[in-house]
């Protein structure tokens, strides 16, 4: 006899957890299409070649890769970005620019497994393509803080920085060739903390640690502050930041991410965002803006929700270069994290209303009861064979489902039947169809 089991960081999805996974989805979607977001779908396959070399070193180590039937060398995606990129590349002339669309599904990365995080996970990604205007960088932003109060995880904090801004920096120190090791080695300090990062930074690769700690210095990171430079202390940072570059390019790179603080703060929004010098994004492909989210309260489970923008992603598999910017939330970090709040109210079904079955003859009946009670909106069950009315009783309750229809043949004579709140325990008597339709809704 074969065991059933599942591979290690997969796992099953029981009713009550999939019918909160789809409610949070459900929310996450009215969001994006209330911006205009429009949904897509892409294989969860593609060519190896298509998601090699834009993830990056450590990500394409992660990547789920096997030969076909065919002899093909296919692998999962490891996210959904990549693939759009190859989306947008192959139907470029069936788009219209700027194109917004979100996608919601699972993909898959061969990491180590932690509290929140699997091999298998969903994400659900928003993207803007095709504008170079900061104002699609402000929308994206604008969409995760909508995303945030839709979910009602808790207060939350989007952080934000610059890559261009990082560069700048970087081209200080003359680093500026090594700078997607240099950034990736900074995304990792609230993970392994400054001391670690200069370490890395020194011995790895080899910058130095006068050079390393001046790094962490400069940028405002020897505080360890996870969330950031926030209210006036961002145009504080940020002009601090002009006076120690002091070059016309740098400068300009500064004032593009304080303007959308600048209007952030002008719609009175600013308490939701940060300025984090410490966000780099370990992904080559990010350009420009970068982004990660926290739940205050579960700092610890990571970010939920990151992205940035990716200037010349599609540049390798067209020549027609996309500008793009985007998002992705984190739904099974999402879904542990609340969870772990225990502020989800759990499930096992989704329907209202259970038909009790008085009589096997008049199934028929009974069916078409259910349907009229569909049509106005209303989940609704039959229970199929006739049983003891205690047993249905039972049934409904172990369904957590809150009415229950009781329909003997008086009832089914007169077409006035008998319904139960078995949460409450009350029950009215002689209702007409209209009349339960009203109570349940």
């Amino acid at each position: 006899m074969i065991e059933p089991r599942v591979l290690k960081g997969f796992r099953d999805f029981l009713p009550e957890t999939m019918i909160l996974k789809k409610e949070l989805i459900k929310r996450l979607e009215s969001v994006f299409e209330s911006f205009g977001f429009v949904p897509i779908d892409t294989p969860a396959l593609e060519y190896t070649e298509i998601l090699l070399g834009k993830g990056g070193g450590e990500t394409d180590k992660q990547i789920y890769r096997f030969n076909d039937h065919g002899g093909r060398d296919i692998a999962l995606r490891y996210d959904l970005t990549v693939p759009l990129a190859r989306f947008v590349s192959e139907h470029y002339g069936e788009l219209n620019f700027p194109f917004k669309r979100y996608h919601i599904a699972p993909v898959w990365r061969g990491e180590n497994t932690q509290k929140g995080r699997y091999r298998e996970f969903y994400q659900c990604d928003f993207d803007i393509l095709g504008s170079n205007s900061v104002n699609s960088d402000l929308e994206i932003l604008l969409t995760i803080k909508e995303g945030f109060k839709v979910l009602n995880a808790g207060d939350f904090r989007i952080n934000i920085n610059n890559r261009k801004i990082l560069n700048s920096f970087l081209k200080k120190f003359d680093l500026l060739e090594r700078s997607a090791d240099v950034l990736r080695t900074i995304d990792k300090i609230y993970k392994i903390g400054v001391e670690e990062v200069v370490k890395e930074l020194s011995e790895n690769l080899k910058i130095g640690i006068s050079y390393s700690w001046d790094i962490i210095n400069i940028l405002g990171l020897d505080n360890e502050n996870k969330m950031g430079f926030t209210g006036d202390e961002i145009f504080e940072t940020f002009e601090k930041y002009k006076s120690k570059l002091d070059n016309e390019e740098a400068t300009k790179n500064i004032e593009e991410i304080e303007s959308i603080f600048k209007t952030l703060k002008e719609m009175d929004l600013l308490n939701y965002f940060a300025y984090n010098p410490a966000i780099t994004r370990g992904l080559d492909y990010y350009t420009g803006i970068v982004f990660e989210s926290f739940i205050l309260d579960r700092v610890e489970f990571g970010s939920v929700c990151s992205g940035g923008r990716y200037d010349n992603l599609t540049g390798l598999y067209s020549k027609n270069v996309v500008t793009g910017v985007g998002a992705s939330f984190g739904l099974d970090r999402l879904l542990a994290l609340m969870e772990d709040k225990n502020i989800l109210e759990k499930k096992s079904t989704k329907t209202a209303l259970l038909i009790f079955n008085l009589d096997s003859n008049k199934m028929a009946f009974y069916n078409k009861l259910a349907d009229y009670f569909r049509k106005n909106g209303i989940n609704t069950e039959v229970i199929y064979e006739k049983q003891k009315i205690g047993n249905q009783f039972k049934f409904a309750e172990k369904k957590a489902i809150k009415y229950v229809l009781i329909a003997g043949e008086e009832e089914i004579k007169t077409e006035k039947f008998n319904l139960k709140n078995i949460i409450s325990g009350d029950e009215r008597k002689s209702l007409s169809k209209e009349e339960i339709i009203q109570i349940i809704c």
